[in-house]
């Protein structure tokens, strides 16, 4: 039994690379997540509209429309999205993560990462606000 809560949650990962997104699909599906893949911005955008997934881990550097484009037509008015979104990618700089953030995303994970880094910072991603920002594991369980 994995000690992540994943009520089956369904999650679209929008990645260029097949073996990226076969090893996130690999390691989601053990964990009990619903996966589904895109391979493309455009993809990504009409999955997330039409599929409706619990969560998005997008990575930033996907053909055709970038991750960046991605966020900005899924959410046009800036700020957090209702669905929680990862953004993932090589050498992300702060500049990145920021403009990620002000675009709606709500994590950022810098490839390569473990697949217990990972895990983890999906398991966030389905956490209550509060919960969110809470550091230690002892306090991730209080209610603000």
């Amino acid at each position: 039994m994995s000690h992540f809560d994943t009520g089956r949650h369904r999650i679209l990962i929008a990645d260029g690379d097949r073996a990226v997104l076969e090893m996130l699909q690999i390691r989601l599906d053990v964990a009990g997540y619903q996966v589904t893949l895109a391979r493309s911005g455009p993809a990504a955008i009409e999955m997330m509209r039409n599929a409706r997934p619990h969560a998005l881990i997008l990575d930033l550097a996907l053909p055709e429309t970038n991750g960046f484009e991605v966020l900005k037509a899924l959410n046009p008015q800036g700020g957090r999205m209702a669905t929680p979104v990862l953004v993932m990618g090589r050498k992300l700089s702060i500049e990145d993560i920021q403009k990620a953030v002000g675009l709606g995303a709500r994590d950022a994970l810098a490839k390569p990462f473990s697949g217990a880094d990972f895990l983890e910072r999906v398991a966030r991603l389905f956490r209550k606000p509060a919960a969110a920002a809470a550091t230690a594991p002892q306090r991730a369980h209080a209610t603000a």
